[in-house]
C-alpha cells in the first residue's frame, strides 16, 4: 500500500492527476451547460493550469506554490459541491470527497517536493 501512495503522490503523478480531474470537470461542465462560453473558459483554464503544472514539474518555485494553491482551491470547490449535494445524492458526495481528498493530498505532495529538482 505504501508503494501505491509513493507512486500516486509524486510531484509528476499528482500534477497529472490534477490535470486529468480538471479535464473531466471541464468536459462535464461544458456538456451540462452546453454553451460556447463555458467551453472556452474551461479550455482556457485547462491550458493555464497545464502551463503552471509544466513549470511546477520543472521545479520552478512560484509554479509549485501556484499549483499547490490551485489544487487546494479545486479541492475546496469539490468539498462545497459535495456538501451541497448531501441531501440529494449521497453517491455524488462520496465522489466529491474522494476527489477533494486526492487533491489535498496531491497538493501536499507537490508542496513537499518543492526542494527537489
Amino acid at each position: 500500500m505504501r508503494t501505491l501512495f509513493e507512486f500516486l503522490f509524486t510531484r509528476k503523478h499528482a500534477l497529472i492527476g490534477f490535470l486529468l480531474l480538471k479535464t473531466i470537470a471541464v468536459v462535464i461542465n461544458g456538456m451540462v451547460q452546453a454553451s460556447a462560453e463555458v467551453w472556452a473558459v474551461g479550455i482556457l483554464a485547462l491550458v493555464v493550469y497545464g502551463i503552471i503544472a509544466r513549470f511546477a514539474q520543472a521545479g520552478r518555485a512560484i509554479s509549485i506554490w501556484a499549483a499547490t494553491l490551485l489544487m487546494l482551491y479545486e479541492a475546496a470547490g469539490a468539498l462545497l459541491v459535495a456538501w451541497a449535494g448531501l441531501p440529494d445524492a449521497p453517491a455524488a458526495v462520496l465522489i466529491g470527497l474522494a476527489v477533494a481528498a486526492y487533491l489535498i493530498t496531491g497538493a501536499l505532495a507537490v508542496f513537499a517536493s518543492r526542494r527537489e529538482r
